[in-house]
């Protein structure tokens, strides 16, 4: 038995021959197209999540210089005081929000022509600005810093393209994931299995002549163009060449779970046809 040969092989063999499969494994895996979707949707997500943390610490910074600026001499007592600090995450997140609408219009080829977008964005850049450039340039306390000022001049400016690069990120990346063509390579199909010879049948006085029926050939089905992965192909072409009836979409379902459509269109291209001729 193969099992009794594998149990018997010495350890280093056994290792060798489960890495060898696991190789093998990763190399069909690799050549399926798909993987550029998952390799694209994993930058996605870990570069949106280093924009966002950079995001919130530079909000953070330009908060507290807003914050001065409207809070003025007033004090925690003062429910204005409290309410001063609500004031720069409501200029960013409309800024988000605007960006985030400008990504999804970009993802699907749509120009943004618009001055009143662009005039907002601008008016929210520059009152974060100014509301952080002021405390600074005219503190209410000690001298200027020339550290103080600058960090107040350019924390701004980085959190406002930060919250436009952000979008453009979104869209990129769903525009590359619809860029990729899951047209992977054919799979052969299984050689139909040889039919069993006819049976003897014994001579007839006045034999009947029937025309012989006109015979199935099953369509070469080729899968390319619809997105399915290799070794699901094979799957396919095995599931066909068991079955004793032509294929349906219901079958293939079972078989792969593919949706409904692209089952149909699979076992179109399945469908018996008569003399070579689809029917």
């Amino acid at each position: 038995m193969p099992s009794n040969e594998n149990s018997r092989a010495p350890r280093p063999v056994r290792k060798l021959t489960k890495r060898l499969d696991v190789a093998r494994q990763l190399h069909e895996l690799e050549k399926d197209s798909a993987l550029d979707i998952v390799d694209i949707e994993r930058l996605r997500q870990s570069v949106t999540r280093c924009l966002w943390l950079f995001l919130a610490i530079g909000s953070a910074f330009t908060t507290t210089g807003v914050q001065d600026f409207l809070a003025g001499h007033l004090n925690p007592a003062d429910p204005v005081w409290w309410g001063c600090w609500g004031v720069e995450p409501c200029l960013v997140g409309i800024l988000i929000t605007i960006l985030r609408w400008e990504a999804a219009m970009i993802a699907r080829s749509i120009d943004i022509d618009s001055r009143a977008v662009d005039w907002l964005k601008r008016f929210l850049l520059g009152s974060t600005l100014v509301m952080n450039v002021i405390p600074a340039v005219f503190p209410r306390e000690g001298g200027i810093s020339a550290g103080m000022l600058a960090a107040h001049f350019m924390v701004p400016i980085l959190v406002f393209f930060l919250a436009e690069v952000m979008p453009i990120v979104q869209a990129r990346c769903t525009q590359a994931r619809r860029a990729v063509t899951l047209t992977p390579a054919t799979a052969s199909a299984p050689a139909p299995a040889p039919a069993p010879a006819p049976a003897s049948v014994p001579a007839v006085a006045n034999p009947v002549t029937v025309a012989p029926a006109p015979a199935v050939v099953l369509q070469p089905a080729a899968l390319d163009g619809l997105g399915i992965p290799t070794g699901m192909q094979a799957q396919i072409h095995q599931l066909v060449a068991e079955l004793d009836a032509p294929v349906t979409a219901a079958d293939i379902q079972r078989a792969t779970r593919l949706p409904l459509p692209i089952a149909t269109r699979v076992a179109e291209r399945f469908a018996p046809a008569l003399n070579g001729h689809a029917h």
